[in-house]
């Protein structure tokens, strides 16, 4: 079996296989990357100042249903953690382009044809997790009407530990790659998509300025049991705190269950909080990054409780809301969001529709003083 798991720095899902240099291809060399693509994806990763992009493999596979590419592409910039050599799989049959985890699977066994490739993914992806990490999965097949295209897109239901979130991926029609990760528009630019996806969402939660028209909008996805969200909030609380109206600030958890065993309940009391006051979901996640030494599964509760009577909030009705069904549906689709969005990691920030995670002063303070002016970063 070719395909591994593993957890990548920050305890999100990383899907690790062989990759396209050791497959058979129509093209042999390395074509010149199409401008339109290149452009697509230095807007679609992680925003870091001084970033330079090199194509590094352009390889066309054709299937029955179209033909698709395998493209990687190389980052360098003064950040360890954002260089390396994300790949993709761009559908030309749908002009569109899959970015997130792409690994090569294994050919023994899955026989021919879409449903054949379909049950094997469903028995070969849940046992594979489940053996690497640990991770209980379903796969759920899009059951809508098949829209013409080189790769099949599915979901990932991921346990939580209290119920499934989503996790969309997409393998392609000759079976030779699995994506964890969403599709994209080559039409759409993605800083526009994901400020469309987030001005449509419910979930995330506006705890400054949400109503006032800022002319730049940050979408924190943490985690409060998260050292990092912890460290990084100082730079952005200073931020707002110097920018005022012209920056607002929103919230949507994404707990990182598989590593942080009190995550999940902190997402769902601050879901409940904020049903009462958007405002003080700042303060609570403040009192529990103080806490983080401290704090154990059976200790969110009570903490959380003393939080909502020291805010004067109304106790029962936290009591109604908290680890209720409609409250955890509510984190789980803050995490499906961010799966949506190409979040892998905490603290991910969307600045306008700018992915950032490793924000860092002098240059972040500068890029959303850029983007109040209008300009790009």
């Amino acid at each position: 079996m070719r395909m591994r798991l593993r957890q990548s720095i920050l305890g999100l899902v990383t899907l690790t296989i062989g990759f396209a240099g050791q497959s058979a291809a129509q093209d042999s060399n390395v074509p010149e990357p199409d401008p339109r693509t290149m452009r697509f994806v230095q807007r679609a990763v992680a925003w870091y100042p001084d970033s330079v992009f090199r194509l590094v493999e352009n390889t066309r596979f054709e299937t029955p249903a179209g033909s698709y590419r395998f493209v990687t592409f190389e980052r360098t910039c003064a950040s360890e953690l954002l260089s390396g050599k994300p790949s993709a799989i761009i559908d030309e049959e749908a002009d569109t382009i899959w970015m997130g985890s792409v690994g090569e699977l294994p050919s023994d066994g899955m026989g021919k044809g879409t449903e054949a490739l379909k049950t094997f993914l469903s028995g070969f992806l849940p046992e594979a997790m489940r053996a690497s990490m640990n991770m209980k999965v379903k796969v759920e097949w899009n059951t809508g009407p098949m829209k013409p295209g080189a790769v099949l897109p599915l979901e990932l239901l991921v346990e939580t530990g209290y119920g499934f979130t989503k996790r969309p991926a997409g393998v392609t029609a000759d079976g030779k790659y699995i994506i964890i990760g969403s599709e994209m528009s080559l039409k759409e630019d993605p800083v526009a998509a994901r400020r469309r996806l987030l001005s449509e969402s419910d979930v995330v939660v506006w705890d400054t300025n949400g109503d006032r028209g800022s002319k730049v909008e940050i979408v924190e996805f943490s985690d409060f049991e998260c050292p990092a969200c912890k460290n990084k909030w100082p730079l952005i609380a200073e931020l707002l705190k110097q920018q005022g109206d012209a920056v607002s600030h929103g919230m949507a958890s994404f707990p990182l269950t598989m590593i942080h065993p009190w995550a999940f309940r902190s997402a769902n009391a601050a879901w409940c909080v904020s049903r009462q006051s958007p405002e003080a979901l700042i303060p609570l996640k403040e009192t529990f990054y103080s806490l983080q030494r401290e704090m154990e599964v059976a200790m969110v509760t009570p903490t959380a409780v003393d939080f909502v009577a020291g805010q004067g909030l109304d106790e029962q009705a936290f009591l109604d809301c908290y680890l209720h069904d409609p409250s955890i549906d509510a984190v789980h689709r803050q995490m499906t969001l961010g799966n949506i969005l190409g979040v892998r990691s905490t603290p991910t920030y969307v600045v306008n529709g700018w992915m950032v995670q490793v924000p860092a002063e002098p240059w972040f303070s500068e890029m959303v003083a850029r983007l109040v002016a209008g300009e790009e970063p």
